[in-house]
């Protein structure tokens, strides 16, 4: 698989082909877009896309029928993502100098992600680095009228880490693969050592961490939480079977009264193929996974209130490595009780150039069936490494692709910083590169569009 992970995000590489489904799309696409030059305001309702004042009222906020409303009014987000280590003052106040920038840009919503081992060094779920700076960036990014979001990343695959006092007292908690060898994270390349999930004292920290951060800052102006980038196990490398998962297993099977010997956890080493591939096992991977969320969630509203937002990406890629990655997807989706904003990854269908079809539906089917109210939209829409190898029409065949998936929550950007580095979106002076300079140089245009195809419907 042809992917690099930075700082927590997929690196996707992909070559956009001259593909027939690709094609059908694009042309329903325009015909939908271009034909609609006037909406019927007496059949269609929730057209109106608010604009940016300088209010961000959080009294006035609410999520509901799959977009974000203003005191009543649809505003579709714009949400730039910078990454940083905000534990630093200089990087935290670097930013807080730069809001205006991005605000001219048209941002309307700052996420901040926020790593554990940047805070917290011995991993006890207490930050050792102040949380002022922190606090002092929501308030200012709320002041200027624009919305913060908060995530806190806590997994250690793709970029993220564990604090080192944490390995220190709990050298056990490695996750084991299939082989019975410890693991690291080479598919992203960062080659850290990757934690058990079903390690109970990480479990306990992390989400420990979670409710110290939200104390130390003004959660009623955090528009929505997320949980850790990316939940999943991995794509390349079959996890987990330490004595750790061996034990919630057996817990599992015990209260769901499940005795049967084929689905089992073998006692050594290597685990079979068949065992591997068990669809109760599965079932059991992908509602602990969704538990591991769902903690999170628990643990952001046990400060923030019950009615805090969440929001989770579901991490569909490859056929061939979705259980390995999730468990039963459907089931993994089925168990997210606690979310309200689902972020589609990928949310195009990279190895074979069409949309991510199977990924929304799997999204869709869980919605009807379980009649949930989820915001869906994409994570990481556009970031500033992936893109830069498509024409200007590729790109923005990709991003109406979202819009005819339903998307009418907003569009998330990573990395939002003027660096050159490969990963951001913008030049030192901030001046856009060309993906990003896509949307920048078009934004009306492209709410005008949104509008056009919300007043099809």
């Amino acid at each position: 698989m042809d992917m690099v992970k930075m700082n927590g995000y997929s690196r996707i590489i992909f070559t956009f082909k001259k593909n027939i489904k690709a094609g059908c799309l694009l042309i329903v696409m325009m015909v939908l877009i271009f034909s609609c030059t006037e909406v019927d305001k007496s059949t269609k309702t929730n057209t109106s896309i608010r604009t940016q004042d300088k209010i961000a009222d959080y009294t006035l906020w609410e999520i509901k029928e799959g977009k974000f409303y203003f005191d009543g009014e649809w505003e579709f987000l714009k949400i730039g993502k910078p990454l940083r280590n905000f534990a630093n003052k200089e990087e935290v106040f670097r930013l807080i100098n730069d809001l205006d920038i991005l605000k001219d840009k048209n941002y309307n919503t700052i996420e901040i992600n926020c790593y554990w081992h940047h805070f917290d060094k011995d991993g006890d779920g207490t930050p050792d680095e102040s949380l002022e700076p922190l606090s002092s960036l929501i308030d200012s990014i709320y002041a200027k009228g624009m919305y913060p979001c908060l995530s806190i990343e806590t997994y250690a695959v793709g970029g993220g880490n564990i604090p080192a006092g944490f390995w220190e007292k709990f050298p056990d908690a490695y996750a084991i693969d299939d082989k019975g060898q410890k693991v690291n994270d080479t598919e992203y390349g960062f080659n850290n050592e990757v934690i058990s999930i079903f390690h109970e004292e990480y479990r306990q920290n992390v989400h420990e961490f979670i409710k110290n951060i939200a104390q130390g800052i003004d959660t009623e102006k955090i528009l929505y939480f997320e949980t850790t980038v990316e939940p999943q196990y991995m794509g390349t490398i079959n996890l987990d079977y330490s004595a750790n998962a061996r034990r919630e297993y057996e817990k599992w099977r015990q209260t769901n009264s499940i005795t049967d010997s084929l689905s089992a956890m073998p006692g050594s080493f290597p685990v079979s193929e068949d065992f591997i591939k068990n669809e109760t096992w599965n079932k059991f991977r992908a509602q602990f996974l969704a538990q591991w969320v769902n903690d999170d969630a628990a643990a952001y509203r046990s400060v923030a209130g019950q009615n805090a937002y969440v929001a989770v990406d579901f991490l569909d890629a490859e056929e061939s490595t979705t259980i390995r990655r999730n468990g039963d997807p459907v089931e993994f989706l089925s168990s997210l009780t606690a979310a309200n904003i689902i972020q589609v990854n990928w949310h195009w269908y990279f190895p074979e150039n069409f949309p991510n079809q199977k990924a929304y539906e799997r999204v869709g089917e869980v919605m009807h069936e379980y009649d949930r109210d989820w915001a869906v939209s994409e994570h990481m829409t556009f970031n500033g490494s992936d893109y830069v190898r498509y024409s200007d029409d590729e790109l923005q065949e990709i991003l109406l692709n979202t819009l005819m998936q339903g998307t009418r929550f907003g569009w998330e950007f990573v990395s939002v910083t003027n660096s050159e580095n490969s990963f951001s979106l913008y030049n030192e002076d901030w001046t856009p590169k060309r993906e990003i300079g896509i949307v920048d140089d078009n934004w009306n245009d492209w709410l005008d569009q949104i509008r056009k195809i919300e007043g099809t419907k």
